[in-house]
C-alpha cells in the first residue's frame, strides 16, 4: 500500500498585526524558506537591524512547533493535512 501525497496545499498564515491572513495554494515541494520569504513581502516585512539598533526576526510556527529547518517541505510539515495554518511571528531583540 502507498501512502497517496498531495501535490497542492492550501497555506493560511496568520498575522497578529495583518488585518488579513495571507492564503495561497502551493507546491508540497516548497520549502519553508521559500514560503516565508513571500509571507514577509506579503506583509510588507522585513528582517534586519532596525535603525534604533534593536534587530528583528520573524518565526514560522504549526500549531506550537517551531519551524526552524528553511530546507523543510511544506509537505513534510502539513503530513496529512490538506490546510496547512500557521502562524507568523516577531522576536525583536534589542541591540
Amino acid at each position: 500500500m502507498t501512502v497517496q501525497t498531495h501535490t497542492k496545499l492550501e497555506v493560511v498564515v496568520h498575522y497578529v498585526a495583518a488585518e488579513h491572513p495571507f492564503k495561497e495554494h502551493v507546491s508540497a515541494d516548497e520549502t519553508v524558506g521559500d514560503l516565508k520569504k513571500r509571507v514577509l513581502a506579503a506583509f510588507g516585512l522585513t528582517e534586519g537591524q532596525t535603525p534604533d539598533g534593536n534587530t528583528v526576526t520573524y518565526t514560522l510556527h504549526h500549531g506550537k512547533t517551531l519551524l526552524e529547518n528553511m530546507n523543510e517541505t511544506l509537505g513534510q510539515v502539513a503530513g496529512h493535512e490538506h490546510v496547512l495554518k500557521l502562524k507568523l511571528g516577531q522576536q525583536i531583540t534589542q541591540g
